[in-house]
């Protein structure tokens, strides 16, 4: 399940610990942080204090999220993974640990009022080898 701390992510989250409940399931919670590649003609040393920083942000909001899975006895594993494209690190997981269902917001943080799906689910939704429910 990716997780980027949207509204649309935490409803995405309510319907997989639901899912999970009904169907005895384990929940895989993953976000992605761009790191930019240190040959990068405008990279800095501080992009990866900024990383850093971002990374211990996640794993504080995921373990939020793991103490609600826990107290409704839920199984459920947090990662926080570096990508240079969230929708290749995402469907790479899902397709090299043969994840069951991906259930994810229709939009992110950043997205655009005018669009009815956001990049990443809809790329997800087209490369990954699995079934993929998306929430408002």
């Amino acid at each position: 399940m990716p997780y980027d701390g949207s509204n649309y992510s935490n409803n995405a989250f309510q319907a997989a610990l639901a899912i999970a409940i009904k169907f005895e399931s384990k929940i895989t919670i993953a976000t992605c942080l761009f790191r930019p590649p240190e040959e990068e003609p405008f990279y800095i040393s501080e992009h990866a204090k900024i990383v850093d920083e971002l990374k211990n942000n996640a794993i504080t909001e995921l373990a939020k999220l793991q103490k609600i899975a826990v107290t409704k006895k839920i199984s459920i594993e947090a990662r926080v993974m570096s990508c240079n494209s969230v929708v290749d690190t995402l469907t790479t997981f899902a397709n090299a640990n043969k994840v069951d269902l991906i259930v994810m917001g229709t939009r992110g943080r950043t997205g655009f009022k005018p669009l009815l799906l956001g990049s990443v689910s809809v790329g997800v939704s087209q490369y990954a080898s699995c079934p993929i429910l998306l929430v408002k």
